[in-house]
């Protein structure tokens, strides 16, 4: 573009008509007097067939109604309205705009010219109504949420990237009573004897993105202590960032009083079955040393005997008889001493 060119954008006829911006100039009673070319381009008509309309003619009649209900008393009293959301009729539709008007008075008062620019917001309209639906949508999503967690009998709350607390369900709200968030943010709810290794075990997860995962005593209320299994997990983001924290706590109170009791229960069982064991042990060397006495007192008698009888001359098979009755007796004999005089193995 040359310097000539420069100066012919610029002048005021070039500027009136060819300016993004609508101009029209119109009677109170909506004769239009005057438009540019940007706004009869809107409009699909020739700028002389627009100047024969009524400006209230080219408006839709919700618009043609709230402009004679309201901007016409505005322009009456103030002199001027500001950004006025007004539909026109187009060749190829509607058009969504915003109006700016300012009215001129002769020396009587009465308003006699009313000059104003129009802004087609069409895009930004239907930008703004797409706004609107993911808006709706997102409170929708959020409702269903705190719906599904109030519905649900463990404690639901929800917390930002850093920990902070940001939501809780109904359930918490019953358990604790009503608490500020920063109830939660400081693990006021942990008895005292869980709470500062808790808390420096969220912190660690807070900083490395693992889940949290321990078994907790909370006190509610009811002011006792209550064993709940809590789990907060991390949610990340499309582009791999912890966005925010979803906690979940269930009561497992019963169980955990259970499983301590029958820890204890085993315990004494396993006690009790050593004692058992320890006092069969000692009663069975008892009863090992007694009969070893009581079965001692024949063998020996026989063995007395066979002393007698070799001490008397016997013929050649007899002598065979009493050697086999001899080496019987003396294995009984040890087997008896082994009896008596076995001792278990060391426990493991």
């Amino acid at each position: 573009m040359d310097k000539d060119s420069v100066i012919d954008h610029i002048k005021t006829d070039f500027l009136y008509n060819q300016l993004p911006s609508g101009f029209i100039s119109y009677k109170p009673n909506g004769k239009i007097l005057r438009v540019n070319e940007t706004f009869t381009g809107w409009l699909g008509l020739p700028v002389a067939e627009v100047c024969k309309l009524n400006f209230r003619a080219v408006l839709t009649k919700a618009s043609g109604l709230y402009y004679s209900m309201v901007i016409d008393p505005i322009l009456n009293l103030q002199g001027k309205a500001d950004e006025i959301y007004l539909t026109f009729i187009t060749a190829r539709g509607e058009i969504d705009t915003l109006l700016n008007a300012v009215s001129y008075k002769d020396d009587d008062g009465n308003v006699i010219l009313i000059n104003a620019t129009v802004q087609k917001i069409t895009d930004r309209k239907k930008y703004e109504a797409a706004l609107l639906q993911e808006k709706r949508h997102a409170e929708e999503e959020k409702r269903k949420f705190e719906f599904l967690s109030n519905s649900v009998p463990n404690l639901i709350w929800t917390t930002a990237a850093d920990g902070t607390c940001k939501y809780v369900n109904q359930r918490i709200v019953e358990y604790y009573g009503e608490q500020s968030l920063d109830f939660y943010s400081s693990f006021a709810g942990v008895a005292n004897q869980d709470k500062e290794k808790s808390m420096l075990a969220w912190q660690k997860c807070v900083a490395s993105g693992k889940t949290f995962e321990r078994e907790l005593r909370l006190i509610g209320v009811s002011g006792s202590e209550e064993w709940f299994l809590v789990s907060i997990v991390p949610y990340f983001n499309q582009d791999g960032e912890i966005e925010s924290w979803f906690g979940s706590a269930a009561n497992i109170h019963k169980q955990k009083v259970l499983q301590v009791a029958n820890y204890s229960s085993l315990s004494d069982s396993l006690t009790t079955a050593q004692q058992t064991l320890d006092e069969n042990k000692r009663l069975f060397n008892s009863i090992a040393l007694n009969q070893s006495h009581m079965i001692r007192k024949p063998l020996a008698n026989i063995i007395g005997l066979l002393n007698l009888i070799n001490e008397d001359e016997l013929c050649e098979g007899n002598l065979d008889l009493l050697a086999l009755i001899g080496t019987s007796v003396q294995e009984l004999d040890e087997m008896i001493k082994a009896a008596a005089n076995y001792k278990a193995p060391p426990e493991k």
